[in-house]
């Protein structure tokens, strides 16, 4: 089966925010945290956000009066707002930009003599606030006819829910121009909603049928469902993969899929991997390579083989004249016991809403831990058979900067009075610290052995792999923003945003090719060098060229980025052979 899917799928800005806001203050550890209502209507992300300790408080009846409320998304009326401050609770505005806009509008006609229409469903959590805002001087619409019934006064202001159908909106001002030629009709429908619901319907004709992701109950969700229904275009609106039709869907050949504002990319990933299976060849030869390629990303083995080959590429580049064994070897444990440490202390909750790499660190936790433990010790004893006494050294303090990565540093009594209580807290910390680690134990760790003067050779080794990792892990990262967000991770794609992100790491590739290119011209470095620059193009490549294809899976993104890793070790072993 071939999938095509939407490029607007996913969580909007306003979802964005409001998840961000929660996370920073959990991290705060400032007292209980509540929601007011369902951060977002997606079970997989509440249930992440509960194993947190972050809790609908309309849910919760014998909650404390004390902690603090966050304001989701859709905004509420003024007075829940006001009641919550008046209960004791730290209230905090995660209302969308664009939901708070319309609040001023609503408020702001109502003040001056308006009826103000707004068109949306009523009891919906943005429609009410909207409402509180306008007071007797605000009416809910949902149909064109409802438009030409309803009783109000001259002058007329019409806006919509964010989320709103465009189309239907469109018809509701017509209905209302009929009767109010001089009406005030405001494009309040989010840019973002737009753009879901044009794509849809776009998509829909062009493939034999559409799957959508999201909540059940999510407004947003089920109206890009109705849109692609209303197409013609046989349509499911899913949850997770479990809830796939798949006897159903085997009859087409050419799906779409898309996923509503409050999906995490990570369940829209399991549902286009579980479509892609649908219909495949039964034979071992055709299932088996992807599986076994899938277990060996989300397990580091790839990721610890591909530090093996980078280990090998650097030293050459580096002048070491000999490549110890040991050391590749070295890199090869430190990277899966350091990863999977740390992710086996990030998988909790609940397996069946997790995401597919958290998942399975969760179910094999205690083998992985185990071979981790394994690796740790078996790397350790290798440096020293070979008494390379002072490599040893920078290892385990390698080791122990990856395992107090996710590690509370702070006692408990004192979390409230500061900022970062763990190494994982620092903005964007992840990446660096990979790239640190991986270039001590790459290169400096074979140049002490080798006890060789500090030349320009190891400078722009230890450059070349500090920049091929940190690109490397950020690519990795752009594909797992929502997952790191849910988890507390500030990895730099969190940071900065994707768009500023990917150029952040094209400029530092590409100033990387400037550095490698005159070091090599200038016999700093050996001829290696210009094979290199492969590794360095490759990446671009990947950034610019595949970048959609390549961060809608997983396992695909591991792949593809850990490649320019492999690649450096096959050129430095081609060049090795023929020089």
């Amino acid at each position: 089966m071939q999938v095509k899917l939407a490029s607007t799928a996913g969580f909007c800005m306003g979802v964005r925010l409001a998840m961000d806001k929660v996370l920073a203050i959990a991290e705060k550890g400032k007292g209980p945290v509540f929601t007011h209502g369902p951060l977002i209507h997606n079970r997989q992300a509440v249930e992440m956000l509960e194993g947190m300790g972050i809790r609908d408080l309309e849910a919760c009846p014998n909650a404390p009066q004390c902690g603090t409320v966050l304001i989701r998304a859709h905004g509420v009326p003024k007075q829940v707002a006001e009641s919550l401050h008046d209960r004791g609770f730290e209230v905090v505005d995660a209302t969308c930009p664009r939901v708070l806009a319309s609040q001023r509008r609503v408020e702001r006609r109502a003040a001056e003599g308006y009826t103000v229409l707004i068109a949306g469903d009523k009891d919906h959590a943005e429609v009410d606030g909207l409402v509180s805002h306008g007071g007797d001087r605000c009416h809910v619409v949902s149909t064109p006819d409802e438009a030409r019934s309803v009783a109000c006064d001259e002058p007329v202001c019409l806006l919509a829910k964010t989320t709103f159908n465009e189309a239907l909106y469109h018809e509701i001002a017509e209905a209302l121009r009929e009767r109010f030629p001089e009406v005030e009709v405001v494009q309040s429908i989010c840019k973002a909603t737009h753009e879901r619901q044009e794509e849809v319907r776009q998509l829909a004709t062009e493939v034999e049928a559409m799957v959508v992701v999201g909540g059940l109950h999510s407004a947003n969700t089920t109206r890009l469902a109705e849109l692609a229904r209303a197409t013609g275009t046989p349509t499911f609106h899913v949850e997770t993969a479990d809830d796939l039709d798949v006897e159903a869907l085997a009859q087409f050949d050419h799906v779409g899929l898309t996923a509503g504002a409050s999906t995490p990319n990570w369940v829209t990933r399991s549902v286009l991997m579980a479509l892609e299976d649908i219909g495949r060849p039964v034979p071992l030869g055709e299932w088996m390579p992807w599986r076994a390629f899938a277990a060996l990303t989300r397990s580091n083995f790839y990721s610890a083989i591909a530090a093996s080959a980078l280990t090998y590429a650097s030293c050459h580049l580096a002048g070491i004249p000999t490549v110890h064994p040991v050391f590749p070897l070295v890199a090869f444990c430190y990277i899966f016991a350091v990863t999977t440490l740390n992710r086996v202390m990030l998988a909790d909750g609940d397996e069946r809403y997790m995401p597919p790499r958290v998942a399975f660190f969760r179910h094999h936790a205690r083998p992985l831990l185990a071979i981790s433990l394994l690796f740790c010790g078996g790397s350790l004893m290798g440096l020293q058979a070979i008494h390379a006494w002072r490599a040893s050294v920078l290892v385990v303090l390698a080791y122990a900067l990856g395992v107090a990565y996710s590690v509370r540093l702070v006692p408990t009594r004192l979390v409230s009075l500061f900022r970062y209580v763990r190494l994982k807290d620092l903005p964007a910390s992840k990446d660096l610290f990979v790239a640190l680690a991986l270039m001590g134990v790459c290169v400096l760790a074979p140049w002490l052995h080798e006890r060789m003067a500090l030349t320009p050779a190891v400078v722009v080794a230890c450059v070349f792999v500090f920049v091929l990792t940190f690109v490397k892990a950020t690519i990795v990262d752009l594909a797992d923003m929502q997952e790191d967000r849910l988890q507390g991770r500030e990895t730099l794609p969190i940071v900065l945003g994707e768009r500023r992100t990917r150029r952040h790491i094209a400029t530092m590739t590409l100033t990387m090719v400037l550095v490698l290119a005159v070091a090599t011209a200038v016999g700093w470095t050996p001829s290696l060098g210009w094979l290199l620059l492969g590794c360095l193009a490759y990446l671009l490549v990947s950034l610019w060229v595949f970048y959609d294809y390549i961060v809608g899976s997983d396992v695909v993104c591991t792949l593809v980025a850990d490649g320019a890793l492999l690649l450096s070790g096959a050129l430095a072993l081609v060049w090795a052979v023929l020089a």
